[in-house]
Order: C-alpha cells, then structure tokens, then sequence
C-alpha cells in the first residue's frame, strides 16, 4: 500500500521521459493513479490541460504539472516519501547534470534515431550523423559516472530516475543499427546499468519498458 497522494499522471509505458516519473514515484512508494495514453477516451481532457500535449503530466488537485524534470523536483519539493534529492549542493549539481546531459544530448539523436528503426524508408547520412552525436554524449555520461551502482553517493536519487530509461533505449537501439553490445564501449555505464538494475524502482520500470518494447515491436 502506498503513500496516498490523490494524484494522477498522464502516463505513456514507452516514454523515457514518463518512466522517469513513474520511477521516482515507485521508489517513494506513492499511490499515484496512471492515466495510460494514447486514449481517446482521455484525449479532449488531457489537450485542455496539456497544450504542449506530451507525457507526462501530473495533476495534483488544482495544479498541473507538465515536464518529467519539473515532475520530479515537485516531488521532492512536497517532501513526499523517501527523499531523491542529495542533502548537499555539489551532490544536487551532479544530479542536475546528468538530467540535463539525458534530456539534451542523448535522448536528442536517440529521438531522431527511433524514427529510422525501419530499414525500409531509413537515412543513412541521418542515422550516420545522430549515431555519432549518440555515441558522443553517451561518452559524456561515462565520463561522469564512477562505475558504481549509483549515479551520485551510494543511495538512489533523480539522477538515476533520468539514467534507466536512458540506457535501456540506447542499449536496446543500438542492435537495431547494427551496434551489438552497445554498452561496451562505456564500461563505466555498463557497469552502473548493471548495479543500478538492483535497485526495485529500476527493476520495474526496466521490466515495464521491455514487456511494451516488445509489444510495440510484435506490432
């Protein structure tokens, strides 16, 4: 049972951005209720709060909150169960980059990339470029990772909650482009993937994301 919150979220299983959300929620353990798009049963509601009209989207009674960073730190700022956020501010500053490299440098070209999945129709010159952006920013983040089982410290926070979803898309995307094993170009990555996968929040959302992976990929 969880930590009654009266709060939902507009909620889509394959969004990296969404799963971000719904990591720091599994790890506070709140009792938040998902409201699963594409629906069209939900459509009209979620355009008249959303006019960015992405997930995810959290609705706590007269607030709404868009934007899966933004998210997060409203989380956090409600002091709603177990803390994400590192108790002081050189730990939050790397917290905060590893967000941003996620959302800037790495889920840019992968964006782009999903979009080629299909060989028929693909790019070659696009997939070239953003595969090389990929693998660069992806440099980034091995860079600042230790190896360990966490992102900063020793105990989960928001940086982690970016990371997961994160590396489970680029170690899922680069087979399809050819790149077998594509986290072993950055051991250290592959180790924090590896150790971070202990973690229960990380293990469900890492299991939610291959169970509707393969679903979208079977259709």
């Amino acid at each position: 049972m969880g930590i009654a919150t009266g709060m939902k979220m507009y909620n889509a299983q394959l969004s990296p951005f969404a799963t971000r959300c719904r990591m720091a929620i599994y790890a506070k353990e709140l009792d938040v209720e998902f409201l699963d798009m594409p629906d069209p049963d939900l459509e009209e509601a979620f355009h008249r709060i959303a006019p960015m009209r992405k997930v995810p989207v959290l609705i706590d009674g007269d607030v709404v909150v868009p934007e899966s960073e933004a998210i997060c730190e409203y989380l956090e700022d409600k002091g709603l169960g177990r803390p994400l956020r590192p108790a002081d501010a050189a730990s939050i500053a790397r917290m905060r980059l590893f967000g941003r490299i996620c959302d800037l440098y790495v889920m840019e070209p992968m964006g782009v990339l999903f979009g080629q999945i299909n060989p028929r129709g693909r790019d070659p010159k696009l997939v070239a470029r953003e595969l090389a952006e990929l693998q660069k920013a992806m440099g980034w983040l091995d860079a600042y990772l230790t190896g360990g089982d966490h992102a900063v410290g020793g105990s989960l926070t928001l940086a982690d909650c970016a990371l997961v979803p994160v590396l489970f898309f680029f170690d899922q995307i680069g087979p399809m482009f050819g790149h077998v094993n594509p986290l072993q170009q950055f051991p250290k990555a592959g180790a924090y993937y590896k150790g971070i996968a202990n973690e229960p929040a990380a293990a469900k959302v890492l299991a939610e994301l291959d169970i509707s992976l393969r679903r979208m990929m079977a259709g």
